[in-house]
Parts: structure tokens; C-alpha cells; sequence
């Protein structure tokens, strides 16, 4: 069964821009070449990181619902 998506998250998922390139926005002239570099390593890392962790989250999700499935089907035939 897939989900459907809110207007929000349809929203989101349109209009979502890297961290990167939200900084390239923002006015760095008083950091030096070497920070604007170091916050964007940083930011693209905490990106990574966020990404990989709501990945995870999907997955267990998933499985859980496939799991609830199965139980409550084979339940179901018992009856």
C-alpha cells in the first residue's frame, strides 16, 4: 500500500535546496576561503548524516508495517 504525500511534503520535496547551497546565499565576506570551505564540509556532512538516519527510519517503518501485515493476515486465517 503506498503512501501518499501531503501538499507539504510535495512542497518540500520541490522546493528543497542543500545547505550548501543555502550558505552560497548568506554573506561570508568577513570568513576567510578556509571557513566558507569548513562550513560547508560541515553542513554537507550534517546533511549526509540527517539523511542516512531518516533513511533508517523509512526502513523500520516499513518493515514494521510489513510485519504488522503479515501477523494480522495469518491471524485473520486462523479465525
Amino acid at each position: 500500500m503506498p503512501f501518499k504525500t501531503t501538499m507539504n511534503e510535495e512542497y518540500i520535496m520541490k522546493n528543497t535546496k542543500s545547505v550548501a547551497e543555502l550558505l552560497d546565499t548568506v554573506n561570508t565576506s568577513f570568513l576567510t576561503d578556509a571557513e566558507k570551505y569548513e562550513a560547508i564540509a560541515r553542513a554537507e556532512r550534517a546533511e549526509y548524516i540527517i539523511a542516512g538516519i531518516s533513511s533508517a527510519f523509512k526502513a523500520v517503518k516499513n518493515t514494521a508495517i510489513k510485519l504488522k501485515s503479515a501477523f494480522a493476515s495469518s491471524s485473520a486465517q486462523h479465525a
